[in-house]
């Protein structure tokens, strides 16, 4: 059980806010889990960002948490005995706010370098002579076709993207990479293009947002791609490999077949660890059976929904979500999602574009087979 393999140093508030936590692994390996708080509004909150610093022969910090959290992800680690100094450098899962928000303060601060995958290098940088619009010269590749409207990131994002834009950045490309000489990278691109997982010593799994407890990542579409490639590298000639739900489901059979290979493996999410007072331990590969199955589901209520005669995503994801769920921006995200499932539905030939951004059912149910053709990333 996780609950007997974590020792609390510092208990938090009930959604695990606060907390710190070690675990050590029957190979000595140390690792401590830091939770940052992580405050957004409404139902489709994942509590806290959950930072890990792993000390092996080289010692890191896994993520940072979201912007300004910097300071207090530092004190947290001066109450394990651990000085900024001591990092060799610092890594990020993949670049959102809640998760690299903190990098520029702690590579200030610590000295210590940063790594993340390549993409995520070209994906933060700022291009305002090939921005798509005036709006978005202050923004990086990651944002310029954002979900979010315009008014929510010029107030909330500019100061986080001026931040990390200027951070120095050294790229990985996760094919099975070692930092040091128990901790193996892993490329699981599809809730952003840039996700990494950290296998520490076949023992514990850092996973950042690609599985979570309790809750779905959400994908980004495949239409993603064609808004970045340009900053990507000629190495990316399409989606594959980069965005999309299909791409997704590669990297969770993916993670599944590490959880195969490493039964009983210790998986540390970057959210919902410890939520509610409680805390989540994962078996790896049935939780992404779980998340696979969720996706299948959703498809299919999907059609259910097209049955009926053509509609928008906007007006699929009203009828498919609970309405506490589409309360304020929990609307954007909604539609988003349902729009990376329209996209394998037009791949297995069971969806069409009809008029006036609808969509309609063609009679086909072909995404099982899809999904399940789908190989490991």
């Amino acid at each position: 059980m996780l609950e007997e393999r974590i020792e609390t140093i510092r208990a938090g508030r009930e959604n695990g806010s606060d907390m710190i936590v070690r675990v050590e692994l029957p190979s000595g390996l140390e690792i401590y889990g830091l939770a940052t708080r992580n405050v957004y509004d409404g139902e489709w909150d994942n509590g806290p960002t959950w930072n890990y610093v792993v000390l092996g022969d080289q010692k890191f910090l896994v993520d940072t948490g979201r912007f300004g959290q910097g300071p207090a992800l530092l004190e947290m680690m001066a109450e394990i005995g651990l000085s900024g100094r001591d990092l060799d450098f610092v890594v990020i899962t993949h670049g959102h706010e809640d998760h690299d928000g903190g990098l520029n303060h702690i590579v200030r601060t610590t000295g210590a370098s940063a790594r993340a995958h390549r993409i995520y290098d070209r994906m933060t940088r700022l291009y305002p002579d090939d921005a798509p619009s005036e709006a978005k010269k202050n923004f990086p590749a990651s944002c310029w076709h954002c979900v979010m409207p315009i008014e929510f990131s010029s107030k909330n994002c500019i100061a986080y993207h001026q931040e990390v834009s200027g951070t120095v950045i050294d790229g990985l490309d996760g094919n099975e990479e070692n930092l040091g000489e128990a901790v193996r990278v892993h490329h699981v691109p599809g809730h952003s293009p840039d996700c990494l997982a950290f296998v520490a010593a076949g023992e514990a799994i850092m996973v950042g947002d690609a599985v979570l407890p309790e809750v779905t990542p959400i994908p980004t579409t495949e239409r993603y791609f064609d808004h970045v490639k340009g900053v990507l590298g000629a190495e990316y000639t399409d989606f594959s490999g980069v965005c999309g739900l299909r791409t997704f489901i590669r990297s969770l059979k993916k993670l599944r077949a590490i959880g195969r290979d490493h039964p009983g493996i210790v998986v540390l999410p970057a959210h919902r660890l410890f939520y509610r007072n409680q805390w989540h331990d994962l078996d790896l590969a049935g939780r992404v059976d779980e998340l696979i199955g969720h996706h299948i589901d959703r498809c299919a209520d999907v059609l259910r929904i097209l049955a009926s005669g053509p509609k928008t995503a906007r007006e699929i994801a009203a009828e498919h979500f609970e309405e506490r769920l589409l309360k304020g921006l929990g609307s954007v995200m909604a539609e988003n999602e349902i729009n990376s499932h329209l996209e394998l539905l037009v791949a297995a030939g069971d969806v069409q574009p009809a008029e006036d951004g609808r969509w309609t059912a063609t009679g086909g149910h072909g995404f099982e087979a899809v999904i399940e053709s789908l190989e490991a990333a």
